[in-house]
This record gives structure tokens, C-alpha cells and sequence, in this order.
């Protein structure tokens, strides 16, 4: 068995103990298996573009300016029509409702009557125009082209955070935005041997340490208006919440070992927490392409 192999294998045991821990949110964790299964191939095998080593200033670094505020995290030459066409074929098996967007999606790829790197090299608020404009010439749904961008970026981000992790380790960040994208954590792992909190981005998967008794979000500090919201019974998978902003964050509590978890599968077998915490008019830390009912 090949590497790629065996790495598939674990993941795909990972998504089916999900499962049997969550039974109630087996259809959604079914329709995102083949979009993680692929996306676990691609990190594999793709190259990142840009051979230059990554330089940021460590004085806007300490200051709190993430490293995709100070470059480019998004590179022209990284393998887009690759992973879009990949990521493509994923989402239509798992969301076939979608299928024929993408399908549509996918030939304009091909004929070189889309580039999705147009929509990465310019800002957010350009992009929304930029999406609406593909929309409309392409005959598509905003949620189909949205899922895809969502997807093609992770993979690009999580390849350039991989490959920065190292550096990343030895930096000293006390944000509750990623160090390296910027991105909010779509989940938080409380460790039990060393009682330390790990947020993990939505935006690259990128994990970082960060204070028990303070929000990410808002940076309250302290205990008071700040709790845990649990299912009796089942006080290890939880929903942090701070009443200041009113934001929340699901957290896996008193991990020893997370060799048998990968964290998306985690955020996903939990989202039933996501929809208690909303009809308590909570709202999430981040937005992901799951939990906003």
C-alpha cells in the first residue's frame, strides 16, 4: 500500500468513527467525505508555487499583522485549474444537486473562459462583484461557485501553512485570528496532559496556541461571561461562549490524544452544536460552508 494509500485509509476510518459517534449527522459528514478524501490526496500531491523563501516583518508579526496581511498567500503560479477541477469532481459527488453547475463551471475552466486565481489576486469586497459577474455570464448558482472557491482555497492555504509551520511554531502570536491566513478557528482542542488551549483556522487548518480565559474573538479576558455549553453526558465535545460578543466556538475538551480525530471531521460531526448555539442567538467565531442554518 502506498503512502497516499494508507493516508486516505486512516482519514476515511476517521470520517466513519465520526460517524458512529454522531449517527444524527451522518448525512452531512457523508456529503463533505469525498471533498476531505480529496482534498487529503491534493495536499499530497500538489506543489506550491513560489520558490522564494516566505520573509515577513517580525515587528508587524508581534504587533498582530498576520503573515497573508504582509504576502501574498495566493501565488499566480500555484496549480489552480488542478485543484479546481479535482475539487470540481469531489463536490459534484458528494453535493449532486450541484453537479450540473459545476459541470457547467468545469467547461469554462477548460475553454479558458474562467481563471479562478482572477478571483484570489483581488480583494474581498472586488470578489463579491467578481462572483455575482461569473454567476450571471456562466448560468450558474452563487452556492455552487462559492463551495468550490471555498474548497480550492483551503487547499491552497493549507499547503503554504504546511510549509510554514515550522517558522510559525517558533513565533510568539497571542491573536485569536490565525498567524498565518488570518482566518477565525472553526474549532478549539483542550488539551488534558497540558492544559493549554489549540485553535485551529478555518482558512489553512492551521493549529496555534492561545489563552483558556480569554475570547478569540473579541479578546475578553477572565471568566466571568464567559462559559461551556455541553449535551448532558457528553462533556468532552462542547461549544465555548463569550456573552460580550455573543460569538461561540466548539471545543473538544480534555484531549489526551488526537491521533484518531482530524479536526474538520471533528467540526462536522459536531454540528449539532452549531445549530443549538444559533437558536440561542449565538453566532459563530467563523463562517464555514456548514454551519450557518
Amino acid at each position: 500500500m502506498s503512502a497516499e494509500d494508507e493516508t486516505l485509509r486512516v482519514l476515511n476510518g476517521i470520517i466513519d468513527r465520526e460517524i458512529e459517534r454522531h449517527p444524527h449527522n451522518r448525512a452531512l459528514i457523508e456529503a463533505f467525505r469525498p471533498v476531505l478524501v480529496e482534498r487529503k490526496r491534493l495536499l499530497g500531491r500538489v506543489k506550491a508555487g513560489g520558490a522564494e523563501p516566505f520573509a515577513w516583518d517580525e515587528t508587524r508579526f508581534r504587533g498582530g499583522v498576520p503573515l497573508g496581511a504582509q504576502q501574498p498567500l495566493f501565488r499566480e503560479d500555484d496549480p489552480w485549474e488542478e485543484i479546481s477541477l479535482a475539487m470540481m469532481a469531489a463536490l459534484a459527488e458528494g453535493f449532486p444537486d450541484l453537479a450540473a453547475d459545476l459541470g457547467r463551471l468545469k467547461n469554462a475552466l477548460r475553454e479558458k473562459k474562467l481563471d479562478v486565481y482572477d478571483y484570489f489576486k483581488i480583494g474581498r469586497e472586488e470578489g463579491k462583484a467578481f462572483v455575482a459577474a461569473w454567476c450571471a455570464s456562466h448560468a450558474i448558482s452563487a452556492g455552487a461557485l462559492g463551495l468550490l472557491l471555498s474548497q480550492v482555497s483551503r487547499v491552497v492555504l493549507e499547503k503554504r501553512a504546511a510549509g510554514l509551520a515550522e517558522r510559525l511554531a517558533k513565533a510568539a502570536w497571542e491573536k485569536g485570528y490565525c498567524p498565518c491566513c488570518g482566518a477565525f478557528p472553526s474549532l478549539s482542542v483542550i488539551k488534558e496532559k497540558l492544559g493549554e488551549r489549540l485553535l485551529h483556522c478555518s482558512g489553512c487548518g492551521h493549529d496555534w496556541r492561545f489563552s483558556r480565559v480569554t475570547c478569540p474573538a473579541c479578546g475578553l479576558e477572565g471568566q466571568k461571561g464567559m462559559n461551556f455549553f455541553y449535551i448532558e453526558g457528553q462533556v468532552q465535545e462542547s461549544a465555548f461562549t463569550c456573552d460580550q460578543c455573543r460569538r461561540y466556538l466548539i471545543t473538544l475538551s480534555r484531549m489526551s490524544d488526537l491521533n484518531d480525530r482530524d479536526l474538520d471531521v471533528s467540526a462536522l460531526g459536531l454540528v449539532h452544536l452549531d445549530w443549538i448555539l444559533q437558536e440561542k442567538q449565538f453566532a459563530p467565531m467563523t463562517v464555514t460552508d456548514w454551519n450557518v442554518f
